[in-house]
Protein backbone atom coordinates (compact mmCIF):
# COMPACT_ATOMS: atom_id res chain seq x y z
CA UNK A 1 0.00 0.00 0.00
CA UNK A 2 1.76 3.52 -0.92
CA UNK A 3 0.33 5.98 1.03
CA UNK A 4 0.38 9.38 -0.06
CA UNK A 5 -2.24 12.47 0.82
CA UNK A 6 -5.56 13.21 -1.50
CA UNK A 7 -4.63 14.24 -4.98
CA UNK A 8 -7.99 16.26 -4.89
CA UNK A 9 -9.05 17.97 -2.06
CA UNK A 10 -11.69 16.07 0.04
CA UNK A 11 -14.78 18.52 1.02
CA UNK A 12 -18.16 17.66 1.97
CA UNK A 13 -21.10 18.07 4.30
CA UNK A 14 -19.51 21.14 5.95
CA UNK A 15 -15.57 19.44 6.50
CA UNK A 16 -12.70 19.66 4.71
CA UNK A 17 -9.34 17.29 4.93
CA UNK A 18 -6.32 18.95 4.83
CA UNK A 19 -2.89 18.76 6.12
CA UNK A 20 -1.83 19.76 9.45
CA UNK A 21 -0.55 23.30 9.50
CA UNK A 22 1.67 25.24 12.71
CA UNK A 23 1.00 27.47 14.13
CA UNK A 24 -2.44 27.64 12.75
CA UNK A 25 -3.63 24.38 13.86
CA UNK A 26 -2.44 24.64 17.85
CA UNK A 27 -5.87 25.64 19.19
CA UNK A 28 -7.12 22.81 18.11
CA UNK A 29 -4.50 20.58 19.46
CA UNK A 30 -5.24 23.00 22.82
CA UNK A 31 -8.98 22.43 22.55
CA UNK A 32 -8.32 18.57 22.03
CA UNK A 33 -6.16 18.07 25.49
CA UNK A 34 -8.95 19.79 27.40
CA UNK A 35 -11.10 16.51 26.44
CA UNK A 36 -9.46 14.10 29.22
CA UNK A 37 -10.97 11.42 26.43
CA UNK A 38 -8.82 12.17 23.61
CA UNK A 39 -5.27 12.37 25.52
CA UNK A 40 -6.39 8.64 26.93
CA UNK A 41 -6.13 7.15 23.93
CA UNK A 42 -3.94 9.67 21.72
CA UNK A 43 -0.54 11.53 21.65
CA UNK A 44 -2.44 14.49 22.33
CA UNK A 45 -0.66 16.19 24.80
CA UNK A 46 -3.18 16.55 28.45
CA UNK A 47 -0.60 19.29 29.68
CA UNK A 48 -1.11 21.86 26.50
CA UNK A 49 2.07 23.80 26.12
CA UNK A 50 3.14 25.86 22.70
CA UNK A 51 6.26 23.50 22.71
CA UNK A 52 4.16 20.15 23.52
CA UNK A 53 1.30 21.59 20.74
CA UNK A 54 4.03 22.14 18.13
CA UNK A 55 5.98 18.91 18.92
CA UNK A 56 2.29 17.47 18.27
CA UNK A 57 1.69 18.88 15.38
CA UNK A 58 5.29 17.68 14.15
CA UNK A 59 4.82 14.11 14.77
CA UNK A 60 1.70 14.48 12.68
CA UNK A 61 2.93 16.08 9.60
CA UNK A 62 6.30 13.35 9.82
CA UNK A 63 3.83 10.38 9.70
CA UNK A 64 3.81 9.86 5.72
CA UNK A 65 7.99 10.34 5.41
CA UNK A 66 8.27 7.79 8.43
CA UNK A 67 5.79 5.14 6.64
CA UNK A 68 3.83 5.24 9.85
CA UNK A 69 0.71 6.42 8.32
CA UNK A 70 -1.34 9.65 7.25
CA UNK A 71 -2.26 12.40 9.74
CA UNK A 72 -4.45 14.76 8.26
CA UNK A 73 -7.07 17.22 10.15
CA UNK A 74 -10.31 17.95 9.71
CA UNK A 75 -11.04 21.49 9.19
CA UNK A 76 -14.61 23.45 9.52
CA UNK A 77 -15.68 24.00 5.39
CA UNK A 78 -16.42 27.44 5.76
CA UNK A 79 -13.83 28.70 8.21
CA UNK A 80 -11.00 26.29 7.64
CA UNK A 81 -10.48 26.56 11.52
CA UNK A 82 -8.97 22.74 12.55
CA UNK A 83 -11.39 21.44 14.77
CA UNK A 84 -9.96 17.46 14.32
CA UNK A 85 -7.87 14.67 12.85
CA UNK A 86 -8.36 11.46 10.78
CA UNK A 87 -5.22 9.21 10.78
CA UNK A 88 -4.80 6.15 8.21
CA UNK A 89 -2.08 3.68 9.50
CA UNK A 90 -0.79 0.74 8.19
CA UNK A 91 -1.52 -2.23 9.72
CA UNK A 92 0.86 -5.69 9.04
CA UNK A 93 -1.04 -6.96 6.42
CA UNK A 94 -0.21 -4.81 3.15
CA UNK A 95 -3.71 -4.15 1.77
CA UNK A 96 -5.13 -3.27 5.33
CA UNK A 97 -5.43 0.40 7.01
CA UNK A 98 -6.44 1.42 10.47
CA UNK A 99 -8.57 4.29 10.70
CA UNK A 100 -8.26 7.03 14.09
CA UNK A 101 -10.37 10.30 14.12
CA UNK A 102 -10.99 12.77 16.98
CA UNK A 103 -13.00 16.04 16.88
CA UNK A 104 -12.53 18.54 19.95
CA UNK A 105 -15.80 18.80 21.87
CA UNK A 106 -17.45 21.93 20.57
CA UNK A 107 -18.23 20.85 17.66
CA UNK A 108 -19.44 17.39 18.18
CA UNK A 109 -23.12 16.53 17.45
CA UNK A 110 -23.29 17.96 14.31
CA UNK A 111 -22.42 14.72 12.01
CA UNK A 112 -19.16 16.19 11.24
CA UNK A 113 -17.05 13.37 12.43
CA UNK A 114 -19.03 11.01 10.50
CA UNK A 115 -18.64 13.36 7.46
CA UNK A 116 -14.89 13.23 7.75
CA UNK A 117 -14.94 9.54 8.14
CA UNK A 118 -16.99 8.65 4.95
CA UNK A 119 -14.45 11.47 2.96
CA UNK A 120 -11.43 9.69 4.36
CA UNK A 121 -12.54 6.21 4.18
CA UNK A 122 -14.28 7.08 0.50
CA UNK A 123 -10.81 7.89 -0.73
CA UNK A 124 -8.71 5.50 0.56
CA UNK A 125 -10.73 2.64 -0.62
CA UNK A 126 -10.85 4.17 -4.12
CA UNK A 127 -7.22 5.37 -4.18
CA UNK A 128 -4.97 3.90 -1.95
CA UNK A 129 -5.08 0.20 -2.90
CA UNK A 130 -6.76 -0.88 0.39
CA UNK A 131 -8.89 -3.75 0.60
CA UNK A 132 -9.79 -3.24 3.94
CA UNK A 133 -10.17 -0.27 6.83
CA UNK A 134 -11.05 -1.11 10.29
CA UNK A 135 -11.32 0.80 13.05
CA UNK A 136 -10.95 -0.23 17.16
CA UNK A 137 -13.29 0.83 19.43
CA UNK A 138 -13.99 0.81 23.01
CA UNK A 139 -17.57 -0.80 23.78
CA UNK A 140 -18.74 2.24 26.21
CA UNK A 141 -17.84 4.29 23.00
CA UNK A 142 -21.21 4.47 21.76
CA UNK A 143 -20.59 7.95 19.68
CA UNK A 144 -17.72 6.56 18.16
CA UNK A 145 -19.75 3.46 16.98
CA UNK A 146 -22.43 5.84 15.73
CA UNK A 147 -19.86 7.74 13.85
CA UNK A 148 -18.69 4.82 11.66
CA UNK A 149 -22.30 2.99 11.68
CA UNK A 150 -22.93 6.47 9.75
CA UNK A 151 -19.73 6.14 7.65
CA UNK A 152 -20.58 2.69 6.26
CA UNK A 153 -18.36 0.43 8.25
CA UNK A 154 -20.09 -2.95 9.65
CA UNK A 155 -19.29 -4.05 13.37
CA UNK A 156 -17.60 -7.36 12.27
CA UNK A 157 -16.48 -8.70 16.43
CA UNK A 158 -15.30 -7.87 19.48
CA UNK A 159 -11.50 -8.52 20.68
CA UNK A 160 -11.34 -9.19 24.30
CA UNK A 161 -8.90 -7.06 26.68
CA UNK A 162 -7.22 -5.47 23.30
CA UNK A 163 -7.28 -1.75 24.08
CA UNK A 164 -5.47 0.22 26.73
CA UNK A 165 -7.46 3.45 27.45
CA UNK A 166 -6.60 5.12 30.75
CA UNK A 167 -4.26 2.83 32.30
CA UNK A 168 -6.97 -0.50 32.44
CA UNK A 169 -7.81 -2.81 29.85
CA UNK A 170 -11.11 -2.82 27.79
CA UNK A 171 -12.28 -4.79 25.04
CA UNK A 172 -12.31 -3.17 21.20
CA UNK A 173 -15.21 -3.49 18.67
CA UNK A 174 -13.68 -4.04 15.24
CA UNK A 175 -15.80 -2.30 12.46
CA UNK A 176 -14.61 -2.55 9.07
CA UNK A 177 -15.19 -1.20 5.51
CA UNK A 178 -14.53 -2.54 2.42
CA UNK A 179 -14.96 -1.62 -1.37
CA UNK A 180 -17.47 -1.79 -2.95
CA UNK A 181 -18.31 -5.45 -4.97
Amino acid sequence: MQLSYPSEPLIGHGVRIRPWRTPDDLPCVLAAGSDPDIPAGTTVPANFTEASGRAFLERQQARLSRGEGISQAVAEGDSDKAIGLVYLDRRPQPWIAGLGYWLIPSTRGRRLATSAVRLVSDWALRELDILRLEAWVAPDNVPSQRVLDGAGFAQEGRLRNFLQLRGRTTDGLVYARIPPE
